[in-house]
């Protein structure tokens, strides 16, 4: 007999066989498995964070050294800090401004949002007694926001407002962010 190989050999080259079969099937598992986690993890990726959308709602309620004094609400959060009555830009982007309020006398009111930049001049009505003005402007890092005001007649810390309101908020989210 010459093609039969003895019982022993036959049952040992079995047993190699069936021994590198199931190597083979773990390597195969392994690969796949990790295959479905490098897909799993490309068609889900993580999310990305952004840093909350700065805005800020402030009360305009004195003046103060020829600045109106900006007050935040207490219950309220803000994304964005006042310092000195100025707000202080912490990232770059397009930026919607809005103040409105009444005073008892006539003003004019400016804004300024660039350090060597002139300030803006915002037009008033009801013969200069009330505000009702929106701009938007391009601001960035280290930009400070405030707004100065003068009455003819009348110094500063004796203007009587009436319900001043100023709006800031970040149009343009996902440029840089100052921490």
């Amino acid at each position: 007999m010459e093609g039969v190989q003895p019982l022993n050999e036959n049952l040992e080259t079995r047993f190699k066989w069936k021994k590198l079969s199931k190597v083979i099937s773990g390597i195969q598992g392994v690969g796949l498995l990790l295959c479905l986690v490098y897909i799993c993890l490309h068609l889900y990726p993580a999310p990305v964070k952004y840093p909350p959308i700065q805005n800020l709602r402030a009360q305009v309620t004195r003046c103060e050294n020829g600045r109106l004094f900006i007050s935040l609400p207490r219950n309220e959060y803000q994304t964005m800090e006042v310092k000195n009555n100025s707000i202080v830009i912490t990232c770059d982007g397009l930026y919607l401004i809005y103040l409105k309020g009444s005073f008892f006398q006539e003003v004019k009111i400016n804004l300024h949002f660039r350090k060597g930049r002139s300030s803006i001049s915002m037009p008033m009505i009801n013969n200069g007694q009330r505000v009702d003005f929106t701009l938007v402007a391009s601001l960035g890092f280290k930009d400070i926001v405030y707004l100065t005001i003068n009455a003819s007649g009348t110094s500063c810390e004796n203007l009587q407002i009436n319900d001043g309101e100023l709006f800031l908020v970040l149009l343009t989210p996902g440029g840089f962010c100052a921490p």
